[in-house]
């Protein structure tokens, strides 16, 4: 079977996409740690999202369905790791964006937000090749 698709090549080494969600996540996480009162709006987006971003910057081209829900649900499950790590210590004491909650509901939402968008970017391009 010489012609693999890139995402069965993918599958099969997937810590190396999660690097750049891991890394995020270990940077925020890092950044949180240093300074619990300032809240970093942008962390749990970019984790979320980093799995099906890093994907298609390989040059894989659009994901399929499954593949890029696996790498939405990969990176959703790195951003609210690294949100209870920082909520079970105190660490998002600062403030939100949201009109309601506080830096803790904030990073949850913006981890379902960066999930979806995750999805998007990974499907990206899909439709414009099945009119083709």
């Amino acid at each position: 079977m010489a012609d693999i698709s890139p995402e069965r090549e993918a599958a099969r080494n997937p810590g190396s996409i999660l690097y750049l969600s891991l890394g995020l996540g270990l940077l925020w996480m890092f950044l949180a740690f240093r300074s619990p009162s300032t809240t970093f709006h942008l962390g749990p987006l970019l984790v979320a999202a980093a799995v099906a971003m890093s994907h298609r910057s390989t040059g894989s081209g659009p994901l399929s369905n499954p593949a890029a829900l696996g790498a939405a649900v990969s990176g959703l499950v790195n951003a609210l790791v690294a949100t209870g790590v920082l909520a079970f210590n105190d660490k998002l004491e600062g403030g939100s964006l949201l009109p309601f909650g506080d830096a803790t509901v904030e990073a949850i939402v913006f981890s379902l937000i960066g999930a979806g968008a995750g999805f998007v970017i990974g499907t990206w391009g899909r439709w414009n090749q099945a009119e083709e």
